[in-house]
């Protein structure tokens, strides 16, 4: 199985790229940067092909400039980490513009020799898979981004640390946008097949706390080690997993509705969707609590307003 990593130089690009190495599915990963990085991309290469050796297995690795996308085809996912880091200085906005043109690149580039499934990492994520969507002219079900999967692993393990239960025992998820507007749905809560609001505690459960915990997650590590790469990559492997395996797992990934809940569409946002070899293979078309559905559709047009201010660039 190839795989091709776009942006492997970065924080989560190299972390992915050597997470993936280790998995015995994967025999071939192409490490793509900037021509400027290909020297970092030769030791990063070196240092993954060191663990290996360590470990008694084996990988192709190829190192090339982003200048030729072509060795791209073949790959069964592209994964696209590539952009700007948000600074202090910037806004959510300033962020979207500056990774639009990097984004709209690199998928056109791509889609002109290329027949893959693009996987989005770069942020604002949700904007960034809809400017690939449209600017690759891929099927919906290629292009899809890490949406709010890993804030919903953090929900999750929150949950179970309040109700003192194993992490496998409780099901929820978040929906929305991967930012200030997500959407946790209690509603879909569960610990062992039981709805949290019938179990004990429930009723001085520190959900807001856990709520700022989640969204927060990502800009406090930021502020206490430089980046977040650890949870971002083994997430990235994770979906990578159910498409190989074809697992067909619910995820709650960034994909493209067009009305599958509650009319929404002509928007990329996280929602639970299927996963499997094609990609996304379904679009879930849960029903949710007033209140959340209220939260969602804000959380929609939050994204939208970005994307109307970025889809001409």
């Amino acid at each position: 199985m190839k795989v091709s990593v776009i942006g492997a130089s970065g924080r989560i690009g190299s972390m992915v790229s050597f997470l993936l190495a280790k998995e015995p599915y994967i025999n071939h990963i192409n490490l793509i940067s900037r021509e400027k990085s290909l020297n970092k991309l030769k030791g990063i290469k070196m240092d993954i092909y060191d663990a290996l050796a360590a470990e008694g297995r084996d990988a192709e690795i190829e190192v090339h400039s982003e200048k030729d996308l072509s060795v791209v085809d073949g790959s069964e996912i592209t994964i696209i980490p590539a952009g700007v880091p948000r600074n202090d200085k910037m806004s959510r906005l300033d962020l979207a513009k500056e990774n639009a043109k990097i984004v709209k690149n690199y998928v056109r580039n791509l889609s002109k020799t290329c027949d893959t499934k693009l996987f989005m990492i770069t942020n604002p994520v949700d904007v960034m898979t809809q400017k690939a969507l449209v600017e690759s002219g891929y099927e919906k079900n290629q292009v899809f981004g890490l949406g709010t999967h890993l804030d919903s692993m953090r929900f999750k393990v929150a949950i179970a640390k309040y109700f003192g239960v194993h992490i496998d025992d409780v099901r929820t998820r978040i929906i929305g946008e991967h930012g200030d507007t997500m959407v946790p749905l209690l509603s879909a809560t569960a610990i062992g097949g039981i709805p949290i609001n019938r179990l004990p505690g429930f009723e001085n459960l520190p959900y807001q706390k856990i709520v700022d915990f989640v969204k927060n997650g990502g800009k406090r590590i930021i502020e206490l080690k430089g980046g977040s790469e650890y949870g971002p990559a083994s997430a990235i492997v994770n979906v990578v997993k159910c498409i190989i395996h074809n697992d067909k797992r619910l995820l709650t990934l960034s994909a493209y509705l067009d009305g599958e809940i509650d009319g929404i569409k002509d928007v990329c946002i996280g929602a639970p969707v299927v996963v499997g070899k094609n990609g996304i293979e379904e679009v879930v078309p849960i029903k949710i609590s007033d209140d959340e559905f209220k939260a969602f559709k804000h959380s929609v047009e939050v994204v939208k307003n970005c994307w109307n201010e970025v889809k001409d660039i």
